[in-house]
């Protein structure tokens, strides 16, 4: 079994015990939203169509982040690192003042295009405010969280992680159970606990001397110039994640089967989870290592041994054992998705992969490299999606997801080999 302490033996990589605190805080938040799914698959308080408009909420959330994003949380990333304190406190005041604007512009654009978001998708009228508010909530939490990772500082990392879970689903129970307002009361849960970390950021941002800088044009411009190829990628990961949901809507109609597809896609999911703790660890390790006048790539390749090394004892894992938890605790409403689960556990193994070679674009900002493998991804991911999902329904979904992250992921490693190629011959 790998463990923490075995991979400290084999690799010798300090700071494993961040580590761990980044994969259990991910992990309290996923377990806990594991141990409510008896109950929010439970028809008697949530339906199979309420999960459904709220996998559809999540996935349009996920849709508008990029605009509203503009690179900025990408750019910060990397400056951190980079820029003086005074510089980065001028690019944190513009960033988030062009994020702001962005949102106010995704919602004029929501309230314009309703009629058709409600007759396509059957989005509830709450949806057209809702979603761009959340996006930009989730904004703040992602800029603070990304602060805070930079920093080291695993603790509060935690912390803040841990309250925002609580809140979020604490409310959720109160809500459904107690008051049963439905999908309603799961998102009105994400949007108080989104809201009060974005409150928290502020202050921090605040107390830290982030803010109050100058909104400089030579940022903005700067930001656009690279929010272009960020925004074509992020919208090519919307693409790879969310499109099949989306297009299984469209072409079904049927939110019922979207609730059950979208139930296969939280298992599925699980893999992303802890790839997700792991990068928050492993990114800023990454950056530093690249920014030394001479490269340490020993470190890169033995975070990426761990890194793949967990992911692959995960993904074989969950495999067994993801089928018995379906049959256990999941309402058997939802039982058929559990064929789902195995190509979509599948394309997400291959994305994990995929995430990792990422990081080597985004801290040298290859603009086109980065919009060449976006594109790749958007057409790769709709076409497939397109022709399984009207050929073979949710199944085919799943089939699409599968086919489209190894492509991509084989793709991605032939733009990055310049990069990878140094440190995975590497001697540890």
């Amino acid at each position: 079994m790998i463990t923490l302490k075995l991979l400290k033996q084999r690799y010798k990589i300090p700071g494993l015990k961040a580590m761990g605190l980044y994969t259990a805080t991910n992990f309290f938040g996923k377990g806990l939203s594991f141990l409510l799914l008896p109950l929010f698959s439970n028809p008697k308080y949530l339906t199979t169509s309420d999960n459904g408009l709220l996998s559809l909420f999540s996935q349009a959330a996920i849709f508008v982040l990029p605009f509203i994003n503009l690179g900025v949380l990408q750019s910060a990333s990397v400056d951190y690192f980079k820029m003086n304190k005074k510089d980065f406190k001028d690019f944190c005041t513009t960033g988030i003042f062009m994020s702001v604007t962005m949102s106010v512009i995704v919602l004029l654009v929501f309230y314009l295009g309703r009629g058709f978001l409600f007759t396509r998708f059957s989005f509830p009228r709450a949806f057209i405010w809702a979603i761009p508010l959340v996006a930009i909530l989730n904004f703040f939490f992602e800029f603070i969280i990304l602060i805070i990772r930079n920093r080291d500082e695993a603790a509060k990392y935690m912390k803040v992680n841990t309250a925002r879970v609580i809140t979020e689903l604490g409310l959720a129970i109160l809500l459904i159970v107690v008051f049963a307002w439905g999908w309603r009361g799961r998102v009105t849960g994400i949007l108080v606990a989104t809201g009060s970390v974005a409150c928290y950021a502020i202050y921090f941002l605040i107390k830290n001397d982030f803010l109050f800088g100058r909104i400089r044009k030579d940022i903005i411009y700067a930001e656009i110039k690279f929010s272009i190829p960020v925004i074509i990628m992020q919208l090519s990961m919307f693409c790879l994640v969310s499109s099949d949901s989306f297009l299984l809507a469209g072409i079904t109609r049927n939110t019922s089967e979207v609730g059950i597809y979208g139930m296969a896609c939280v298992f599925g999911s699980i893999i992303i989870t802890l790839s997700a703790a792991l990068v928050q660890y492993m990114i800023p390790r990454i950056n530093e290592s690249l920014s030394l006048p001479t490269i340490n790539y020993h470190t890169i390749a033995k975070l990426f041994k761990i890194y793949l090394s967990i992911m692959v004892f995960a993904y074989l894992v969950l495999f067994f054992c993801v089928p018995l938890t379906y049959h256990l605790f999941i309402n058997e409403n939802y039982w058929k998705g559990i064929h789902y689960y195995y190509f979509l556990s599948g394309g997400y193994l291959f994305w994990t992969v995929t995430a990792f070679l990422y990081s080597f674009l985004l801290y040298y900002k290859q603009k086109r490299a980065i919009l060449i493998v976006a594109l790749f991804s958007i057409v790769i991911s709709l076409c497939n999606n397109y022709f399984f999902i009207k050929n073979l329904g949710a199944s085919g979904a799943a089939i699409s997801v599968c086919c489209s992250y190894f492509l991509v992921m084989i793709i991605t490693s032939m733009i990055t080999k310049k990069y990878w190629r140094n440190f995975i011959h590497s001697k540890s």
